[in-house]
């Protein structure tokens, strides 16, 4: 894994989230979730839909206002800030509908995506002082990627040509381009074909391996028994369980929350 993360210091967690509460008007789509990851795991968050999986995840990258409560990467509070900010701290998240530039070859995303990865912008990366070596960095770097993700056959094919399963390991792959810590994937495996599934299970293992935190919203329960360590469970805005998918899977609580 190219740039591999460290572990969290020493009795700091990954990530942990204190009572976050999110809402959206009078709806309550987070009600006070408690999370906590202790090292770098893949840790599936599974729940009956309108469970409020995304909402937390949204919460934890930024992207929804927190309403009360706290989220810590590597114990610094992390809560008030923008989400170009936590992606500068390690924090990067994908979305259901998978995100690549369509006018870009998959190797120009790739760059474009590590080249201001130190918090430059992009115009200041590619145009001001330094851009060499900033450029050189990146195209090494997205080199690296594309022999790990077995994309060099698609290197030169356009964002807008690239198959629902392309794309998807396309943006992980930028994701990795800035170093993260933490990879929140927010249901990776939809429009995504059988054979892409397996990959894509393969490279979040793997990327765990190199000492990167995933936490994933899905929903096939096969996935999650492959690829995930740990098993959080929501319902109604709340997390009711917490364990290893044999055991969370048989909950009454859990089964209850399906059949709801």
């Amino acid at each position: 894994m190219t740039d591999p993360a460290h572990s969290p210091p020493e009795g700091k967690a990954l990530l942990q989230t204190r009572g976050v509460r999110v809402r959206y008007g009078g709806v309550e789509a987070v009600a006070g979730a408690s999370i906590t990851m202790q090292s770098p795991q893949v840790v599936g968050l599974i729940g009956p839909n309108g469970a409020g999986k995304s909402s937390l995840l949204a919460a934890i990258g930024g992207q929804a206002p927190i309403a009360s409560g706290t989220v810590l990467l590597d114990g610094r509070d992390i809560t008030r800030m923008a989400p170009h900010r936590r992606a500068r701290h390690g924090l990067l998240r994908t979305f259901q509908s998978a995100s690549v530039f369509d006018g870009l070859t998959v190797f120009e995303n790739l760059v474009v995506a590590g080249a201001g990865h130190r918090g430059a912008s992009l115009r200041t990366a590619l145009l001001g002082a330094g851009r060499r070596a900033l450029e050189d960095e990146a195209s090494s770097r997205a080199s690296a990627l594309l022999d790990e993700f077995d994309l060099w056959p698609i290197a030169d094919h356009y964002g807008r040509e690239l198959s629902g399963g392309q794309r998807r390991l396309v943006e992980i792959a930028r994701c990795l381009m800035r170093s993260p810590r933490l990879l929140l994937l927010d249901e990776p495996m939809v429009g995504v074909a059988p054979h892409l599934v397996a990959r894509i299970g393969e490279h979040c293992r793997r990327i765990c391996s190199a000492g990167i935190g995933v936490l994933i919203v899905e929903h096939s329960m096969d996935v999650v028994r492959s690829i995930c360590d740990r098993v959080l469970v929501m319902a109604n805005g709340r997390v009711i369980d917490d364990g290893e998918f044999d055991a969370v899977i048989v909950s009454g609580a859990v089964k209850e929350a399906y059949l709801a």
